[in-house]
């Protein structure tokens, strides 16, 4: 599915010259986390989820890892991610942003930690999580005029938190010759982030480089000249090793990775808005618990999306509430935030 308003993250060079030191005042080296690569587009056509090269298409959120599992309450995120960047860089608040992230996860083969069930994981050899989880490294905000501004590292951090969210982690700032000082060899650090424990040997996979601060492009352009100098930094035994490359094409269930269509969860989960939060609050009052705020967003826009579509099966409709519930409760603690911060 092709789209005008994304851009495909650039490939990010090995072991690149990233130029003399003076291109940019700070620099950071992030975890480059062993994955897929998922971007979540923010803009005035709503939430919408791309994969390295292209939008999602309908079967996309089945057949990607089963990444509808988790989409609900990553959209939800994603898209409060998104405010709070136009925020911080003053635009508009249709502006187009996207946030780019590394799916991961599916298996943690630690015998405290019990698997997620129905799920595969993502990429082998480095382990995350039992579940999915997306990791934001990076993301763009368009600009007034027409072109886009690359984020800078302490801006997508803050966005990444206030929405929730754990970006990759953050292994060193400085200098870039500070940064390139270290060495790519070392523990994974995502298990720690997320409170799980630690497995020996876990290595991760490596580091990206580039620049700490905001950086620019007015023609709009993501590569080519006016693209910030990044370049990643693998474990040396990291491409021979075949225990990072043993992960299986996925398989969604016949009922869905969600258990419910992936053409159905998109559509529905695109009506988890700020919004309806605000309208359940008021039906319900401002002191109703999360939870019960979260199950009436999640019934009214399953109701919603019964009327458009003329009826859903009585099976289907619990089972839809139940795929949207992670998101509408993140949409509903969202909401309580807002109030006690106005």
């Amino acid at each position: 599915m092709a789209d005008s308003g994304w851009s495909p993250y650039p490939k990010i060079p090995s072991r690149a010259r990233l130029g003399e030191a003076r291109a940019a005042r700070e620099w950071v080296a992030l975890e480059k986390v062993h994955g897929a690569n998922f971007a979540v587009v923010c803009d005035s056509a709503g939430v919408r989820p791309a994969k390295r090269r292209e939008l999602l298409g309908e079967s996309g959120l089945d057949d990607f890892f089963g990444v509808g599992r988790i989409w609900p309450a990553l959209a939800v995120a994603a898209n409060r991610c998104a405010a709070a960047l136009r925020r911080a860089y003053g635009t508009d608040s249709s502006a187009a942003v996207t946030v780019y992230g590394e799916l991961a996860g599916g298996r943690y083969p630690h015998p405290d930690v019990p698997p997620s069930p129905g799920t595969e994981p993502v990429q082998t050899g480095v382990w995350y999580a039992p579940g999915l989880l997306w990791m934001p490294f990076d993301a763009t905000v368009e600009t007034a005029g027409g072109g886009i501004r690359w984020v800078g590292d302490r801006a997508l951090r803050e966005a990444a938190d206030a929405a929730g969210l754990h970006c990759a982690p953050l292994i060193a700032r400085g200098t870039l010759a500070q940064v390139q000082e270290r060495t790519p060899v070392f523990p994974t650090r995502v298990p720690a982030l997320l409170g799980l424990p630690e497995l020996p040997g876990n290595l991760a996979e490596g580091l990206v480089v580039k620049p700490a601060e905001e950086w620019g492009t007015p023609d709009g352009a993501s590569t080519g000249p006016a693209a910030r100098p990044v370049a990643k930094f693998k474990h040396p035994t990291f491409a021979e090793d075949e225990r990072f490359d043993g992960s299986r094409p996925y398989r969604a269930p016949a009922e869905g990775a969600a258990g419910v269509p992936g053409w159905l969860l998109g559509q529905v989960a695109a009506l988890l808005t700020p919004a309806r939060a605000a309208a359940a609050v008021s039906k319900l009052g401002p002191r109703t618990p999360a939870e019960e705020v979260a199950a009436e967003i999640a019934r009214d826009a399953v109701e919603e999306a019964a009327e458009a579509l003329g009826g859903l099966d009585d099976d289907l409709a619990p089972a839809l509430e139940r795929a949207l519930r992670a998101g509408a409760l993140a949409l509903a603690c969202f909401d309580a935030a807002d109030r006690r911060a106005s």
